[in-house]
């Protein structure tokens, strides 16, 4: 394909897929060196010696959180929820097999994000509250996107075929891709926030020492600099949606 036979809007879009590979390729490597990091910091045993579990059943009863639970992650909540967290719906925090007994400042730090998230939920915070809808929501974004497209399609076949119906049914389609990036943006914020929380609660209560903290900080650094770039994915993504849709009008 020639350079010079493509316009503005073609050339656009071939730019931001080249972009969007370039993301994929960053995120990959940002996502090894987290794996490298945890493996590396999850061999410094706690100096108190408690692990995972017991802190955070620790800190939920101490913050008035006696009905949630701690239990191990199971092979279908890993794949389908990828790893660590806390349910809403089942009021329960999820920690892998290796972390949940764990003594190492990784699997302890991490509980303890959870537990903040769990006493997010607690104060019904606003951030909390609207990323949890928002995730509910996204879960069905390929499917709401090739179903709005379709039943424009239909609605076209079935009438004059003017394309209006077409170009409304992408245009629905393109609104559920800014919910997955307004999505991205509260889970940020989240769980910066819940970062933060846990650092002043191992710090304050003196669970962790101070080059505990520094090395639980740094960990946590490069979880949000994960999901920075999963942010700027779903821009691209939703750059790349809008530019077919002008294509598409402009061909029509």
């Amino acid at each position: 394909m020639s350079f010079e036979n493509l316009d503005g809007l073609e050339l656009a879009s071939l730019i931001i897929s080249a972009l969007i590979v370039i993301g994929l390729v960053i995120a990959l490597i940002v996502q090894i060196f987290i794996i490298i990091k945890y493996k590396q910091y999850n061999k410094n045993p706690l100096s108190n010696g408690l692990n995972a579990k017991e802190t955070a059943r620790a800190l939920l009863d101490a913050n008035g959180l006696q009905n949630i639970k701690v239990e191990k992650l199971g092979f279908l909540r890993r794949i389908l929820f990828f790893g660590n967290h806390y349910s809403v719906m089942k009021k329960t925090i999820y920690l892998r097999s290796n972390i949940l007994n764990s003594s190492s400042v990784t699997s302890v730090g991490i509980a303890t994000q959870k537990v903040c998230l769990a006493i997010q939920h607690k104060n019904k915070e606003k951030s909390f509250t609207f990323r949890y809808v928002l995730q509910i929501l996204t879960l069905f974004t390929p499917l709401l996107f090739y179903a709005s497209i379709v039943i424009g399609l239909l609605i076209d076949i079935l009438t004059q075929f003017t394309g209006i119906p077409t170009l409304i049914g992408l245009l629905v389609g393109i609104g559920f891709y800014v919910l997955v990036f307004v999505c991205q943006i509260f889970n940020i914020k989240v769980e910066k926030k819940a970062n933060e929380q846990a650092i002043e609660i191992l710090k304050s209560a003196n669970i962790f020492n101070d080059q505990e903290i520094v090395t639980l900080k740094s960990l946590f650094k490069l979880y949000i600099l994960a999901d920075i770039i999963v942010l700027v994915l779903s821009l691209l993504k939703l750059i790349q949606q809008i530019l077919k849709i002008f294509i598409k009008a402009k061909k029509n």
